[in-house]
């Protein structure tokens, strides 16, 4: 994998080049929520960014807690400091007084927010512009590529289980908390990885979340019987109810208030099978990793296998949505990388030796 100085950097002006490129993504894909909302009977209501600024006040101490022991193994296991706790104090100062790289990092930030309420709603928007109609595809995709079996049917001898299925759903959910501290992480970095993730993070969900998603509309196994097209998850569902029995599993209670929203609201509801997007930016969080360190990469790695296998066993998605989702992210995040190498110039020797070359 690429380290940080495989795609150099140059400040123009007050906003480097590669930021300029994230905000004008963040920029393009919001005026398509404003005006699809205002040609719509559904209005772009962003309300994510108020929430994720709650669950930032929330999470922040752990985020300092983390971002300060990784200053601290910089400095004295990688940098091997002759005066570690000196130099950590003096980073620290460094970066107190850094006005420009923190009004930058909220910055990015607050757009990514804003972003990803643009991203939300034009995911419910996707069965309004264009009704379920590639499940039946997508289940039969998935038996021609495993040898005439429905993934969930070769998973459950590994899977079936009360405890392994909890443990999955627990994994599942907790992507969300991963995802975000990857974004806050990449916000607050000044590294090229940060910046590659950040940008491919957008295309990522502009491209498969958004577009992809609105071509092939489906809804997924778990609701593969309610729109009529047969039984073929039923047993699936019925296994994961008789567990729900044993010990509560959240992911059912999701799915039930996601297909209640979708009849209340005439179709408007966030439920899209293709590609998994779990499966995408989880793809993007191991490649970001890999760019640090291999350990940190390949437990990164497990954690997106993780995310696969749960993403099928849990009735959200087709095997295929999790193959689209990682083919999408590692063509993102190459595309990324590739335009981000073109439109940055030489690393400044100021930045290079500044306190913020220890941030991700």
């Amino acid at each position: 994998m690429s380290s940080a100085t495989d795609i150099p950097t140059e400040r123009i002006g007050f906003i480097a080049k590669g930021d300029k490129i994230l905000f004008g993504l963040i920029c393009a894909h919001v005026t398509l929520a404003v005006v699809l909302g205002l040609t719509t009977s559904f209005a772009f209501n962003p309300q994510m960014p108020q929430l994720l600024a709650m669950l930032l006040g929330i999470l922040m101490p752990w985020f300092v807690l983390i971002r300060f022991v990784h200053l601290i193994y910089a400095i004295g296991f990688v940098e091997k400091s002759a005066q570690p706790l000196a130099e950590t104090i003096s980073v620290i100062k460094g970066l107190a007084v850094d006005f420009r790289w923190q009004i930058e990092s909220v910055a990015k930030f607050l757009g990514l927010a804003l972003f990803i309420a643009s991203a939300g709603y034009l995911k419910e928007m996707i069965t309004v512009i264009q009704p379920f109609a590639w499940d039946t595809f997508f289940a039969e995709v998935d038996r021609v590529l495993h040898f005439g079996y429905d993934p969930w049917r070769l998973l459950m001898p590994l899977t079936g289980s009360h405890a392994v299925t909890t443990a999955l759903n627990i994994a599942y959910h907790g992507w969300f908390f991963a995802l975000f501290f990857c974004v806050f992480a990449a916000c607050f970095g000044r590294s090229i990885p940060s910046k590659v993730f950040l940008v491919a993070f957008v295309l990522t969900f502009a491209l498969g979340g958004n577009l992809i998603a609105t071509i092939f509309s489906s809804a997924g196994p778990v609701y593969f019987e309610r729109l009529g097209l047969g039984s073929d998850f039923a047993p699936l569902m019925a296994h994961l109810y008789a567990l729900n029995d044993i010990g509560r599993l959240p992911a059912l209670d999701v799915q039930e208030g996601l297909w209640a929203s979708y009849e209340l609201n005439s179709g408007n509801a966030a439920i899209s099978a293709v590609p998994s997007m779990h499966v995408a930016t989880s793809v993007l969080m191991a490649l970001f990793a890999f760019t640090h360190s291999r350990v940190l990469g390949w437990c990164t790695t497990v954690f997106a296998a993780t995310i696969m296998i749960g993403s099928v066993h849990l009735g959200w998605h087709y095997a295929v949505d999790g193959y689209m989702g990682a083919a999408i992210a590692a063509a993102c995040w190459w595309g990324a990388k590739r335009w981000l190498f073109q439109a940055e110039a030489k690393l400044s020797r100021s930045e290079a030796s500044s306190p913020s070359k220890y941030l991700l």
